[in-house]
């Protein structure tokens, strides 16, 4: 009699200590479930007019303790041609970009926009928070615009068109 009694008796006991705990709710589990860093797109490789400046770009959503999550393009490699070699961009040469866009995620959609004056090979720029700041996939829009380095005449300014991107972030 004893052992047929004792699996409804752990059954039971093990529903009654699940109804002691309260259950968490949905803001809680996104409030803690977006580890701090960046989340990031692909990086895509952009030439200029003539093929004479270059830059990789990236867009990435980034999250902070305690903040909402912000929307950064970043560039990566950013050169100019001249006399058969590859320069960076430096203070002699600097590039100025420009970078737009929306970032939609649960529904809801914003506009960012990021601008830098760029005087070495890599930099970054913010501009705009995405509307929320939970885990899962966000889709983020980029139209990027860059005059220079060295050749600043719009004929060779680099222009992506509008991509599309799609950025995991995980909980």
């Amino acid at each position: 009699m004893i052992r047929r009694l004792w699996k409804p008796v752990v059954a039971v006991m093990a529903l009654s200590v699940s109804f002691l705990a309260p259950a968490a709710t949905a803001a809680e589990h996104r409030a803690a479930a977006v580890p701090p860093g960046d989340y990031c797109g692909p990086q895509e490789g952009f030439y200029g007019g003539g093929r004479y400046t270059y830059a990789e770009v990236q867009v990435c959503l980034h999250f902070e303790d305690g903040g909402p999550p912000e929307v950064r393009v970043s560039t990566h490699n950013n050169s100019y041609y001249w006399g058969g070699a590859w320069y960076h961009a430096g203070a002699g040469n600097p590039a100025e970009w420009r970078a737009e866009g929306t970032v939609g995620k649960a529904g809801q959609t914003a506009n960012y926009s990021a601008a830098l004056r760029q005087e070495s090979a890599n930099g970054w720029a913010g501009g705009g928070q995405l509307p929320a700041g939970e885990c899962g996939a966000a889709t983020v829009t980029l139209n990027f615009r860059q005059n220079g380095p060295y050749w600043t005449g719009s004929d060779y300014d680099i222009d992506s068109g509008e991509r599309t991107y799609q950025v995991d972030v995980p909980c």
